[in-house]
């Protein structure tokens, strides 16, 4: 069924994902299913119509006839645009709003050429450009090197986007063995890349994975699942954790100067254009400073064009990568003009290392920008989002022969620098896997993924709370004589008034179907009273905020069973065959306490936020209703917090081997009880994507 979903989707233009869903969720449930299938080629038609075309066209020198990269095509006063590649082509999807607008192509050194979009769709343009020379005045360097890295700062808001701008692009990652160049896996996916102005270089932006596409070449094992490499996280955050200008970079950071040192390099052109080029290093004698490299810097604006730089080894050191030891850590980001602002072109990220117990591993990580669009710059939604946790292999988008079909992808030839890498994607990522017979058996890898996949649906719980009793002053008498043994002990102790206790917990709870959770969670209780408990139960948890961050209320009922108690003390064992309530205790040394048991019905209400798509803070409220409670006497070994195998017997009261006063008087329980609130407040771990 999810395969015929794919075609169905496809079918009607993949153009409004969510209405295609809910057809696509109402064809399955509907007892007309071929009814609609046979219609189908009639509803596929008018959605393809609504397709925006694509604007093709070739920019050339007019006296040279040469083609010439990195031109900025722009349309609707330069709303939405692109540049070309190095073949001087590019492909722009118009939308329907935008086709009436003017088609503006330009570059610095040649005259802007302006005319108003033909009818599309249509042939390919042939625009030519003719040099339009600029005076560059000779600039003499008066200034530091340092002083020319503060212009440049100070001038970002002048030389940079200061409205959200939006961005589509093409990212490609690649993990290999150094040694043998074997590739472990090749991803590839087409993002939108929300970034917010770079006069806010604090507010974070957004990513959305619109589409992706993998292969996994780790060897399997004789299960027939991939052995498990490394899995790299945050590569679809790539476009803003690398761009330097907009993150403020600590090596163009005023608060990172002092630990610098900044130089002139001999080099004066980057791309064509005439540049400060700076190296910078740390400055000897400082422990903050992390990076060494290079960044280039326009002469006329004081834009920063580029930067190379990497990690010295004293900042892998300070990276703290636990599971990875990194011998490199290289980054390169580019910039291209457009309307008049500079905005993120191309990311390179290299990292070489050992990871713990394996070989030498190559980690490679590319981004360009495809397209740009400065009025339609919308934040995806929470749900959309690509957050940090996230690892770009696990997207579990399978391979899709018109991957591409939707998107201006026209990509300079120079982008993807590793050419071997391209081969190699462009031959595995288009084998598309066999489809599976209806009635074909399960293989045994598709059992084990299958089993594993119950992974998905299992979180850790661990919180912590206040767990009320009422616990008065009281002195405490215990007495201990086996009638078949010479062990005896004389214990006392006394109470102080109290009405709260701390109480943690931690367990596993497992999520069902339509917001309905089984959980099992184990509680200690802390301070003069002491105690172990366990709960189990179910809880439903329903999402208030479905287009945002989940807001959730949480209602649930749990069954109880929590013991709390006071020590008494310790006392020597001189019989090593003692035994109570059908227990061993051999120890030299046995603690006493008595405690009450309590069995409740425990339901509660709270609420739940999602912290990320691993993590939920969780507050809930649950109120006991007790079934009964019984005293214990718990006698255990007293062998040190690390003791394992450790014997305890618990004699329920009234017991002929114990006698207990509580105040001088006969008793068969503490004087104490659990309250009726129980607050907690914690976090939830999905184990699971």
């Amino acid at each position: 069924m999810l395969s015929l979903s794919k075609h169905l989707y496809r079918a009607i233009g993949g153009t409004t994902p969510s209405g295609a869903v809910e057809m696509l969720r109402q064809a399955q449930h509907d007892v007309l299913f071929w009814f609609v299938f046979l219609l189908l080629p009639l509803v596929a038609l008018p959605a393809l119509a609504q397709e925006s075309p694509i604007l093709r066209g070739r920019v050339l020198d007019i006296d040279t006839h040469q083609p010439i990269p990195n031109a900025q095509v722009g349309i609707g006063d330069n709303r939405l645009g692109t540049s070309t590649n190095l073949d001087g082509r590019f492909a722009l999807r118009v939308p329907a709003a935008y086709q009436t607008s003017t088609l503006e192509v330009a570059l610095l050194g040649y005259r802007k050429f302006s005319r108003a979009l033909p009818p599309l769709p249509g042939p390919e343009l042939l625009i030519e450009l003719r040099i339009s020379p600029a005076n560059l005045s000779t600039v003499s360097i008066t200034s530091s090197a340092e002083g020319i890295i503060r212009e440049a700062v100070a001038r970002i808001p002048r030389n940079y986007p200061v409205r959200p701008t939006q961005l589509t692009g093409f990212y490609r990652e690649s993990d290999d063995e150094a040694a043998g160049q074997h590739y472990d896996y090749l991803v590839e996916g087409q993002l939108r890349v929300y970034k917010p102005g770079y006069q806010h270089p604090r507010e974070a932006g957004q990513t959305q994975v619109l589409e992706s596409r993998r292969v996994d070449l780790r060897p399997a094992r004789p299960d027939g699942m991939a052995l498990p490499g490394i899995n790299w996280m945050a590569g679809a955050l790539v476009p803003h954790r690398f761009d330097f200008v907009r993150q403020r970079a600590e090596f163009i950071n005023p608060a990172y100067f002092k630990d610098y040192q900044y130089r002139f390099s001999p080099q004066t052109t980057f791309q064509g254009r005439a540049v400060y080029v700076i190296t910078f290093a740390p400055r000897p004698g400082t422990s903050r400073a992390d990076f060494a490299g290079e960044v280039y810097i326009d002469e006329r604006s004081y834009a920063f064009l580029g930067a190379a730089w990497h990690r010295t080894p004293a900042g892998i050191r300070r990276e703290n990568m636990l599971v990875f030891e990194a011998t490199e850590r290289a980054y390169r980001a580019d910039y291209q003009r457009y309307a008049g602002r500079y905005y993120l072109k191309n990311i390179w990220y290299n990292t070489l290392g050992r990871p713990v117990g394996g070989r030498v591993r190559h980690h490679l990580a590319e981004y360009v920008t495809t397209a740009i669009d400065t009025a339609q710059a919308q934040p995806p939604g929470y749900l959309e989002r690509s957050q940090y946790a996230d690892i770009f292999l696990k997207n579990p988008v399978p391979y899709d022969s018109v991957f591409w079909q939707h998107y201006t992808t026209l990509l300079p030839p120079d982008a993807l620098l590793d050419q071997t890498r391209q081969r190699l994607a462009d031959t595995l990522l288009r084998r598309p896997t066999p489809p599976a017979a209806a009635d074909a058996p399960a293989s045994p890898a598709a059992a084990a993924t299958k089993k594993w996949r119950l992974f998905n649906h299992l979180r850790y719980s661990y919180a912590g709370g206040l767990l009320p009793v009422q616990l008065p002053a009281a002195d405490l008498h215990t007495v201990l004589a086996p009638g078949s043994s010479a062990f005896s002990a004389d214990v006392r102790a006394s109470t102080t008034p109290q009405a709260l206790t701390y109480q943690y917990s931690f367990g596993l709870q497992l999520d069902l179907v339509g917001g309905l959770s089984a959980y099992a969670t184990a509680r200690h209780v802390l301070r003069q009273l002491r105690g172990e408990g366990w709960e189990a139960g179910l809880t439903y948890a329903r999402n208030l905020n479905p287009r945002g961050r989940p807001l959730l209320v949480r209602a649930g009922v749990g069954y109880l069973r929590q013991s709390v108690g006071r020590e008494l003390g310790t006392v020597p064992n001189a019989d090593a065959d003692l035994r109570l309530g059908g227990s061993p205790l051999p120890g030299d040394e046995l603690m006493l306490s008595l405690q009450n048991v309590t069995d409740a019905l425990l339901p509660k209400l709270g609420l739940g936020v999602e912290l990320n798509h691993h993590w939920e803070a969780v507050a809930d409220l649950g109120y006991v209703l007790p079934l009964r409670t019984r005293g214990q006497l718990l006698i255990e070994e007293d062998k040190g917090f690390f003791s394992f195998n450790q014997h305890a017997a618990d004699l329920s009261l009234p017991a002929t081997e114990a006698q207990v006063l509580v105040n001088g008087q006969p008793a068969t329980s503490g004087p104490w009880q659990l309250g009726r609130l129980l607050p907690s407040v914690g976090v939830l771990y999905r184990l699971g994507h």
